[in-house]
């Protein structure tokens, strides 16, 4: 098939960006055609295409993102394709993928005055006129949370989404290979034998539930944690506070797997989420996690077998209670909840998620 792909920035950077890059070369790779609608592009991506159509970009994100869906749906009915595949704030496509959620909301979690930004209502709008405006054909989400959603928000029939699973790449995302390699790896990282290790990992701490997750950390006096991704320099008036300086580390943007590897524990007290890709790779390292309710990623948690449910991320006791809870479990059976984490995302490979998506596209 010969498929155009529309998102506004094909760049080697981000979560959806990630996604993009790897479902172009799983396409790719399964002998489909591409052409590329996008305003900005690097040479990764560029080199996947058999075509590549630009919209030069507005002087502003936010214009950017009108000016993009604008003309990229002025765009769609000359390209010569056998389907339309969008993945952002564009409303003109055969299909969409809504791989970062429902914007309305996450957009009434937010305080007032964040609601009434002009960023933020541009994206309502957008979002609204994408459901409501009848110009695509199926809506594609990674989550039955998200399902749910969208049909309270803009009554889209059931019928109309279907859940395909983000794909997990088992084969990067795995644990140590032993226990003492994993013994290694934790001295390496500076982590006594006994001293229970924590990761956090974000690009966005205060919807990730930061907020949360440092006063909880004060009342668990033995832990450490890890915080990956943005910077925590915003952060540290609060860490000093909570007397956490010399147990709080900034990874920054490090390679995740080691750390994955390395850690007793995944802690994602978030707000919201879709379905975190975070949540699904330290499964697949074999490392357990307390996981929010709010993220769709949780339909894969058993609760007690494979990880454990975070019923309300604001709620700071609570969740100072589970981590009491889970620290002090034996290693035995943290290990056998890990190994069980692992099991449950073996199943969303790449070629279940694409055969997922040619198969609808077939129906089409």
């Amino acid at each position: 098939m010969r498929l155009a792909l529309l998102y506004h920035q094909f760049i080697t950077r981000g979560g959806l960006e990630g996604y993009l890059r790897e479902f172009a070369a799983q396409l790719q790779a399964a002998g489909h055609e591409l052409v590329l609608v996008t305003s900005r592009i690097d040479e990764p991506m560029r080199a996947l295409a058999a075509e590549v159509r630009l919209i030069p970009p507005a002087r502003t994100s936010r214009g950017t993102l009108s000016r993009f869906a604008e003309q990229s749906a002025a765009l769609v009915p000359g390209l010569r394709v056998d389907a339309v595949l969008g993945f952002g704030r564009t409303w003109r496509q055969d299909f969409h993928r809504a791989g970062g959620g429902c914007h309305w909301h996450y957009s009434g979690m937010l305080p007032w005055w964040k609601r009434w930004k002009p960023k933020n209502r541009l994206e309502l709008a957008l979002e609204r006129k994408l459901y409501t405006g009848g110009q695509t054909r199926h809506f594609i989400v990674n989550s039955s949370k998200v399902r749910r959603e969208l049909a309270e928000a803009y009554q889209v029939p059931a019928g109309r989404v279907t859940v395909i699973h983000t794909a997990v790449d088992t084969d990067r995302w795995q644990p140590a290979p032993d226990l003492a390699t994993r013994a290694a790896l934790r001295e390496k990282l500076g982590i006594p034998a006994n001293t229970p290790a924590l990761l956090f990992a974000s690009l966005d701490h205060r919807r990730k539930g930061l907020g949360t997750l440092l006063p909880a950390l004060a009342q668990i006096p033995e832990a450490r944690l890890w915080v990956a991704g943005q910077s925590l320099d915003a952060w540290q008036g609060i860490i000093r506070k909570y007397g956490l300086s010399g147990r709080v580390t900034g990874l920054g943007r490090a390679d995740l797997l080691p750390w994955y590897q390395a850690a007793d524990w995944f802690v994602h007290p978030t707000h919201y989420d879709a379905c975190a890709n975070t949540v699904l790779q330290s499964m697949a390292c074999g490392l357990p996690g307390l996981i929010s309710a709010a993220d769709g990623a949780v339909e894969f948690v058993r609760e007690g077998q494979n990880g454990f449910v975070i019923s309300d991320p604001s709620q700071v006791d609570d969740l100072s209670a589970l981590l009491a809870r889970v620290l002090a479990l034996p290693e035995a059976s943290r290990a056998i909840c890990g190994a069980a984490a692992r099991e449950t995302v073996l199943p969303l490979t790449w070629e279940a998620h694409l055969g997922a998506w040619l198969q609808l596209l077939a129906r089409a």
